[in-house]
């Protein structure tokens, strides 16, 4: 006999065999056969039925459909046909006839709630997911203790994207059949969509044979994608996040092995997983990894996908390769929607952002930075609560834009912007620290200790906080406390790049300093410099000792040529220096030759910080080496006493009185004083110009001398100085200056008259441990009221190592 909902078209045996053979899952034979029957009698309608269901266990959906509409779409199939029939419409997406054969099979057999199910389904793929939801809440109540009821809802709130709801069905039906493995199934399903792959990887272990191997890849593969993301989740402790990034990387290790002995039939699986292993590098600090593979993956033409271009481009930028990472930012936001996923997005924005910004293209850095900006509202507004929120994503965007300016040289538009913030948020940790280390730019490093120190008592262990107190503990030259906190972040942290720069930083704050300078003078007959002369001056400074200490030693020569002859100047000193928090001093011996013997001088020097705008300084040598050549080469030697007071706003401007009284050998007692200044006039991103002020008077006690002496001098000497960077990346910086001033000279017994000064110079600084530079300048002004013209090279370096 036919099996149970199957109408037969004769009581043969050889149509019962047939039909005992398609049960068995050898469906061609009763289909030729029906079919042959269908043409002989096109109204035999159980031979359609039959037809009809044995195609669709054979999985033809358009057999069945073109079998229902050449029949002229009757109305009274068999309960099972009529199922058939609207699931064949549902395969093929064919909604509108679909539900309505559902609909009518709900009419006809009120008594079977397959239908209905079938229905509820159908709405749901169609997208009319309200209605299917609504169905499917009455057939859940009309049917509470029955699984399949809870499983239809299931699958509505699943199409709906709401996965927690449809858990809470699939998890009331696993309660209700716990023993059927359709249930099991749906259940481990609806686990999986619910992010809780862990649960229902172990649940299709438990019961083998449930999901085939594809479903049981795309488990594993979201075990470990799991756990990736938590790795990846800031709120956690760097060793917990490690943890678990190293978990996830040895089970994509494992993973690939496996899939990839399987062959083509897991290359997709094995794609994803090595598309999600980037992200898990990522994680874990393993940036050059990260780039590395993901070069393997292109070499081997395999597709990365576009969520996992933003951690291959953040990785491109912390291995300071910007140009890289700049394209791979602009592909992944082009692929990723303004309204999705804003957070991943903002990453990338201010992402892009950084490697435009150390690609030199600020303008473009910044005005992706100001649509970022827009993007984000300003407030959040809940469902279910009448209050709204700050938007967290608005205050990061800003606080990168704000970091901008400060890149592009405008320090004072970057304190502005962050003044705003603090008053607006005042609690909020982030933005105080950014605004210390615009403090710290601005050279106001009590300013940014204030602030890092209301940071520290909301957020005492965040490695931002701290690695800002540590750059301005070595500002403040607070040796102990940099270190102490260098150390913490380090063991903490070692591989956040803002941990990797303050490390660098120590280590070269613990490096033994070379200082020279030298130069080459070319005048008419200078009778303060002579007609041609030259100088070196080189000392070499130890690592820090015990923290405060420095030992120095150095050489230096000058040589000029006078109308009696020329001039030399040798000399060899050795000292120390103690630098500590507010206070920097220093004391050396010296042995001086200038052609009678080597004989000892000395000289101490201290500087005290007032605060971050006030400084006093105060000094004292034995046989200065600021002595004129001209008098040593006259056997005349002096000795000197200095007092400073600078004042000091900011970044931009600057003020140092200096007062010098000097006593010579002979008899002649000098007083010096000065004063010069520094403006900034303009900032722009490669360009700044300063206006510079250099007032200096003199007066000297004796009327004769054999060497440059006026009785009174007043210099009055102001200048442009244009500083215009040619190059820049990261700690690398290669700059050009022009400098031109004019002023008045006037001397005591020769009038006054104008100086002239013109200057071209460059700098290069590279890696924290060189800055080289040379500056030619010609002068012309007078001296004794002879003009004369002076031209000099200059060469200066500070090398660490």
């Amino acid at each position: 006999m036919a099996s149970p909902g199957i109408a037969l078209c004769a009581p043969t045996q050889s149509y019962d065999t047939l039909i005992r053979q398609a049960r068995a899952g050898d469906y061609p034979p009763a289909l030729a056969m029906l079919r042959q029957r269908l043409q002989q009698t096109p109204n035999d309608r159980r031979a359609l039925a039959d037809y009809i269901v044995i195609s669709g266990w054979a999985g033809d959906s358009r057999a069945v459909i073109q079998a229902y509409e050449q029949a002229g779409s009757p109305g009274n199939l068999s309960s099972p046909a009529l199922n058939t029939v609207a699931r064949a419409y549902r395969d093929t997406q064919r909604w509108d006839p679909a539900i309505t054969l559902y609909q009518q099979g709900e009419r006809r057999f009120r008594d079977q709630p397959a239908f209905t199910y079938g229905h509820i389904m159908t709405l749901a793929d169609a997208g009319r997911t309200d209605d299917a939801i609504r169905r499917g809440r009455q057939l859940v109540t009309q049917r509470p203790g029955n699984a399949d009821s809870h499983l239809a809802l299931d699958y509505a709130y699943s199409q709906a994207g709401q996965p927690y709801a449809a858990l809470e069905q699939a998890s009331q039906a696993y309660d209700l059949a716990p023993a059927k493995p359709y249930v099991v199934r749906a259940y481990a399903l609806a686990q999986q969509r619910a992010q809780l792959p862990q649960t229902a990887l172990r649940m299709a272990q438990t019961h083998p044979g449930m999901m085939d191997p594809a479903q049981i890849r795309s488990l594993q593969a979201d075990v470990a994608a799991q756990l990736t993301r938590a790795a990846s989740v800031d709120s956690r402790g760097e060793a917990s996040r490690f943890a678990l990034a190293d978990q996830a990387l040895a089970m994509y290790d494992r993973l690939i092995t496996e899939w990839r002995d399987l062959g083509p039939t897991a290359r997709a699986d094995i794609q994803r997983a090595e598309a999600d292993r980037l992200l898990a590098l990522h994680a874990r600090r393993r940036m050059r990894d990260v780039v590395t593979s993901y070069e393997a993956m292109q070499a081997d033409g395999t597709p990365v996908p576009s969520y996992a271009l933003g951690d291959v481009a953040s990785a491109y930028l912390y291995l300071r390769q910007p140009q890289k990472a700049a394209p791979l930012f602009q592909q992944s936001l082009a692929t990723t929607p303004e309204n999705y996923a804003s957070a991943i997005r903002l990453a990338d924005q201010s992402g892009l952002f950084y490697a435009l910004t150390e690609s030199n293209q600020d303008g473009a850095a910044n005005a992706g930075m100001d649509r970022a900006i827009q993007e984000q509202p300003i407030w959040n507004y809940y469902k279910g609560t009448p209050v709204r929120a700050p938007n967290p994503l608005r205050v990061d965007a800003e606080l990168t834009r704000a970091q901008g300016y400060l890149y592009e040289g405008d320090s004072v538009q970057a304190q502005r912007s962050l003044d705003q913030m603090v008053e607006t948020a005042p609690d909020n940790t982030n933005i105080r620290t950014v605004r210390a280390g615009v403090y710290q730019a601005r050279a106001l490093p009590r300013q940014a200790e204030r602030d890092l120190k209301i940071a520290e008592s909301q957020m005492p262990r965040s490695i931002r906080v701290e690695v800002g107190q540590a750059e301005t503990a070595m500002a403040l030259q607070e040796w102990r406390q940099a270190k102490l906190l260098r150390d913490d972040v380090v063991a903490r942290a070692p591989e956040d790049a803002t941990v990797r720069r303050l490390a660098r930083e120590w280590d070269v704050h613990n490096m033994a300093e070379w200082r020279m300078t030298a130069s080459r003078g070319v005048t008419t007959n200078s009778p303060v410099l002579g007609s041609h002369d030259w100088n070196l001056d080189t000392v070499l400074y130890s690592p820090p000792i015990d923290e405060n200490w420095r030992v120095f030693a150095g050489t230096g020569y000058s040589q000029g040529e006078f109308d009696q002859g020329n001039g030399y100047y040798g000399w060899a000193r050795a000292g120390a220096e103690w630098r500590s928090r507010d206070v920097t001093a220093q004391a050396e011996v010296s042995g001086n030759r200038y052609g009678y013997g080597t004989k000892t001088g000395a000289a101490a020097s201290v500087f005290v910080d007032l605060n971050d705008h006030w400084q006093v300084g105060a000094g004292a040598a034995l046989l200065s080496r600021d002595t004129p050549l001209r008098a040593l080469k006259n056997n005349i030697t002096a000795n000197s006493l200095n007092a400073s007071l600078r004042w000091r706003g900011d970044d931009r401007r600057e003020w140092t009185l200096t007062v010098t009284p000097s006593f010579f050998s002979d008899g002649n007692n000098r007083l010096e004083a000065s004063l010069s200044g520094r403006q900034r006039l303009y900032t722009a991103p490669t360009v700044k110009v300063d206006a510079l002020l250099n007032l200096s008077t003199s007066h000297n006690t004796a009327n004769d001398a054999p060497y440059f002496n006026p009785k009174s001098d007043l210099t009055v000497l102001p200048a442009l100085q244009l500083t215009h960077t040619l190059y820049q990346r990261y700690e690398n910086r290669w700059e050009q200056q022009f400098l031109l001033g004019g002023g008045i000279y006037s001397q005591q017994g020769f009038g006054t008259g104008g100086i002239v000064t013109v200057g071209y110079g460059q700098r290069y600084r590279y890696n924290d441990v060189l800055d080289i530079g040379f500056m030619i300048t010609g002068t012309s002004r007078p001296y004794d009221g002879q003009r004369e013209r002076d031209y000099n090279f200059l060469v200066n370096m500070t090398y660490r190592f």
